[in-house]
Order: structure tokens, then sequence, then C-alpha cells
């Protein structure tokens, strides 16, 4: 096979690739959508409250939004209607909750300043990252190894932890948990880079052969 032959057959594999994602935007599903945008209308109702110091209601308001993150998966898979651009709104939705809440978090002293950032940062420039991927190819890529979902597991702990430390201080298990959890996110985080960079590796080696 000629290095011809080897290059139309790459360019086919991947037209088929982008042809196969593009038939999975035509329809959207509805309720696992709805559940997943929970969590950005939620959002600046998180900030409100702790801005105004009512860290109960923020407390709760997390709750929900974290449990909105478990319940959308669980209709798509229920429903059978995983799409891309479902998974694409899901993650969206994640990586905009988890990073504003910890930036706030972070200036409201719940979360250690740099340790809160660590994990704010990688979801704003995973994002980025695959916004840049999506709108250099034309269509969505929603790309999510294991370590990217402890990340966003650990991240929504450190995130429910720091604010019932604010809500409820005089119990010390969130302080504790947060504790444990303002470490593990780091190490997380560091862990879902080198997934992102093995993934990349693989899909360059795949079409490069």
């Amino acid at each position: 096979m000629n290095l011809d032959e080897v290059q139309q057959r790459h360019l086919e594999q991947l037209s088929w690739a982008l042809e196969t994602i593009k038939k999975t935007q035509e329809q959207l599903p509805i309720a696992p959508a709805l559940v997943s945008w929970v969590r950005i209308v939620l959002l600046p109702f998180c900030l409100w409250a702790g801005w105004s110091s009512n860290y109960t209601v923020m407390f709760w308001l997390c709750i929900v939004a974290a449990s909105s993150d478990y319940i959308d998966g669980w209709l798509a898979r229920r429903l059978k209607k995983s799409s891309t651009p479902g998974k694409t709104l899901d993650i969206l939705a994640d990586k905009l909750f988890l990073s504003v809440m910890l930036i706030f978090l972070a200036r409201l002293g719940a979360v250690n300043a740099l340790l809160g950032m660590i994990p704010a940062w990688y979801h704003i420039i995973v994002v980025l990252g695959l916004l840049v991927v999506s709108w250099s190819i034309k269509t969505p890529v929603v790309a999510i190894t294991t370590s990217e979902r402890l990340t966003i597991i650990f991240s929504y702990v450190l995130v429910l932890a720091a604010a019932g430390t604010l809500a409820y201080p005089d119990k010390s298990i969130f302080f504790k948990i947060t504790w444990v959890a303002q470490i593990l996110t780091p190490i997380s985080v560091l862990l879902g880079v080198i997934s992102y960079f093995r993934f990349s590796r693989r899909l360059i080696q795949r079409y490069m052969q």
C-alpha cells in the first residue's frame, strides 16, 4: 500500500467519524438537556446566596446542582438517548458551574486560594481546548477520560464540602472533607492532564500510521 492509498484511507476514516458525529447532532434529548441546564440556571443563585451570606441556601443549591449531574446521565442511559450535543451540554454545564464556584469559594476563604484555583483553571482550559478542536473541525467534540470524570467528582466534593463548611461551621465533618478534597482534587487534575496528553498522542498516532 503506497502513501497515497494510506492517506486516502485515513481521510475516509476521518470522514466517516465526522459523519457519525454529525448524525448524533440531529436530536438533542430534551429531558437530560433540561436537567443539565439546572446547573447553569442555579449558578447565579448560588453566587447571590453566597454574596449575601446566605450560606445555607448556597449549600443546598449546590447539592441540587451536583445531583443534576448524576440525574442527566442516568436519564440519558435510561431513555437510551445519549448524544454528542447532550454530552457537550453536560460537560459545559459541569465546567461552568465548577470553575466559577471554586473561584467564588476561594474568594470567600472556604477553599485554599492556590488549591482551589488549580482545578478551576483546569476546567476552564479543558473547555477552551475542546472548543478550539471543535471549531477547527467544525464539529462538536467531547472527550471525557476516566481521570477527567474523577476530577469532576472530586471538584464537586470540594465545592459541596466547602459550601457546607460555610453553612454549618459547627460541623467539623465538612472542614475535614474540604481538607482532603483540596489535596485529592489537584492530584486528579494532574492525572487528567496526563490522560488528555495520552489520548491526543494515541489519536495522532492512529491517523499517522
